[in-house]
């Protein structure tokens, strides 16, 4: 279990990075000039970044039969990119250094799960491990949301995200000592919906529903802030908001875990699209109200963490050590795909029909989704 509580503690740190720079990200390029449609495209090329390297970094993992190596370099490479952002003067200088980030992103999401799936092979409760593993990621991303929105207000922008430069260094550091993981017997039990590994691709259902469900989520959180902004919230405001869904996403990630555990992962991928539907709604009738809106990001907390704790399970449960940074790589390549069609929708939609259809089409997207997990179930 050495590398499980070791990559516990480096995902920790990455996501409190990711936790002071998420929320202020659009904010900080429209201060740089950028309008909403150019926000949309620096936030799809760098989603297209690392859509053009999870597979890759994968496959190249599972190849060399090594995955510290480029986890360390991919965190390294992160800690440089926030450095870049903080001295860029121009949204195009943003646009350019985010490319070199979502490489590095890349890098470590695809290797780290493929590294968590490794540790928990053996494991007869991965549902509830991963939703540790994922829950702590999301109470370290809550922690980052609240310290960034209160930097960015006492000193600044740019200030905020050298800041955040700190953590991912810090990780890269404390990833060197993890260990090479030890060989074992491919995995064969071929049971639908049930807790134990199936050796076989991820299939259609799975991530056609991932395209949609990413689709949906990053088009509603990539513009959410500029929404609540727009809505007379400040920035302390919109990072608490959002520090406050990833916080409850902790204890959200160990309930699906336990219970995909129980009850099949396919129930709780479709509660997953089925709530992030309800959350637009929220966000079209409630947003002028911070109490109901407060309800409404908790919601948002249970959807994100319902969806993503047991995605990331189901994923490393689709083969053996051998080609498991080939299925890790391909998980987060689709869901690269929708996050991406995701971002050219959200600043588009916003600019040119206004948030609120921005919301009913996330909602549908999400929906659908919801839908396409389901039918997880009938697969034999």
């Amino acid at each position: 279990m050495h590398n499980y509580r070791l990559l516990t503690v480096v995902n920790g740190l990455f996501f409190a990075a990711i936790g002071v720079t998420a929320p202020l990200i659009t904010l900080y390029l429209e201060a740089l000039g950028a309008s909403y449609a150019h926000i949309s495209l620096i936030l799809a090329t760098f989603v297209l970044s690392m859509l053009a390297s999870n597979y890759l970094w994968g496959r190249l993992s599972d190849r060399m039969g090594r995955r510290k190596p480029l986890l360390v370099a991919g965190l390294f490479g992160l800690a440089v990119a926030y450095v870049g952002l903080s001295r860029v003067q121009s949204a195009n200088g943003a646009w350019v250094v985010r490319v070199l980030e979502g490489a590095s992103s890349a890098v470590y999401i695809t290797l780290s799960l493929a590294i968590m799936g490794d540790a928990l092979e053996r494991s007869g409760a991965k549902g509830q491990q991963m939703g540790v593993f994922r829950g702590i990621g999301s109470l370290a991303f809550a922690g980052g949301a609240l310290i960034g929105g209160r930097f960015a207000d006492a000193y600044s922008l740019p200030q905020t995200f050298l800041l955040a430069s700190l953590f991912p260094l810090l990780a890269g550091v404390t990833a060197l000592g993890l260990q090479p993981a030890r060989q074992s017997a491919p995995v064969i039990k071929v049971e639908s919906g049930s807790q134990t590994p199936v050796a076989r691709g991820l299939p259609l259902l799975f991530l056609a529903g991932v395209v949609l469900w990413m689709a949906a989520h990053s088009a509603s959180t990539s513009m959410w802030p500029n929404y609540m902004a727009a809505l007379g919230y400040s920035k302390t405001a919109i990072s608490s908001l959002w520090g406050l869904a990833a916080f409850t996403e902790m204890p959200f990630m160990y309930a699906a875990g336990v219970l995909s555990d129980l009850m099949g992962r396919a129930l709780l991928l479709a509660a997953g699209g089925f709530a992030i539907a309800l959350v637009q709604v929220g966000y079209i009738l409630l947003a002028r109200y911070l109490p109901a809106l407060a309800g409404v990001q908790v919601l948002r907390g249970f959807g994100f963490a319902s969806y993503t704790t047991t995605a990331m399970t189901y994923t490393t449960e689709q083969g053996d050590r051998r080609a498991r940074g080939g299925a890790s790589g391909l998980f987060y390549t689709v869901a690269s795909a929708g996050q991406l069609l995701g971002m050219f929708m959200g600043g588009l939609l916003a600019q040119t029909w206004g948030f609120v259809i921005l919301y009913v089409v996330c909602g549908l997207l999400a929906a659908t989704g919801g839908v396409l997990f389901l039918a997880l179930r009938r697969r034999g």
